[in-house]
């Protein structure tokens, strides 16, 4: 987390460069190797920062211990376990630059980030499992309307949420659900 901003905080490039010093710093680090891992827009973030090559240097010692920067996965069947690195909450989010933004004074606050935190993404029309175009065009268009500043302001997790809604694409996914219904329908004798 980049720290707490007063109600009402306008964001400036110059808050944009020094969250990308933070981060980069933190993504140069030991754990900048479980960025990439993180994949999604944690990963891209991480790209070009962190050398890719490291994927191949863990797990750190941090994922030997137990605690939220370890990740274990049982095998099938329970018999063997494989560690690996995790990122924290608290990492995500400076990783997404993520500020704690008062909203009424000091008695509430919310969290505001450039990028969409990883539960705002997750449940995005633009993950799709890897790092597709449509992903990169809206990022590029993004990062260039940050660095030109141009309406530019950091967002809660409700705001991403309607941002990264695509109408378009949720509108073909229903019309596709009745159609199929339709179809099925005409072939089986389905309660539908």
């Amino acid at each position: 987390m980049l720290g707490f901003r007063p109600a009402g905080f306008v964001p400036t490039l110059q808050d944009y460069r020094s969250y990308e010093a933070a981060r980069n710093d933190f993504l140069r680090s030991a754990r900048g190797r479980a960025a990439l891992l993180a994949g999604g827009i944690i990963a891209w973030l991480a790209q070009g920062v962190v050398n890719e090559n490291d994927i191949y240097d863990g797990p750190t010692e941090h994922a030997l211990q137990k605690g939220d920067r370890a990740l274990c996965v049982w095998e099938e069947g329970g018999s063997r376990a494989f560690w690996d690195d995790q990122l924290t909450l608290e990492e995500m989010d400076l990783i997404c630059g993520s500020y704690e933004v008062a909203t009424d004074g000091l008695q509430q606050t919310a969290i505001r980030s450039w990028w969409p935190r990883s539960g705002s993404w997750k449940s995005c029309g633009l993950n799709c499992g890897f790092w597709s175009k449509d992903a990169e065009d809206w990022f590029l268009k993004r990062l260039h309307k940050i660095l030109h500043m141009e309406q530019v302001s950091v967002m809660t997790g409700q705001e991403w949420h309607v941002k990264l809604k695509f109408r378009r694409a949720h509108s073909l996914s229903n019309q596709n659900d009745c159609l199929s219904k339709e179809y099925l329908k005409t072939q089986y004798t389905l309660p539908i």
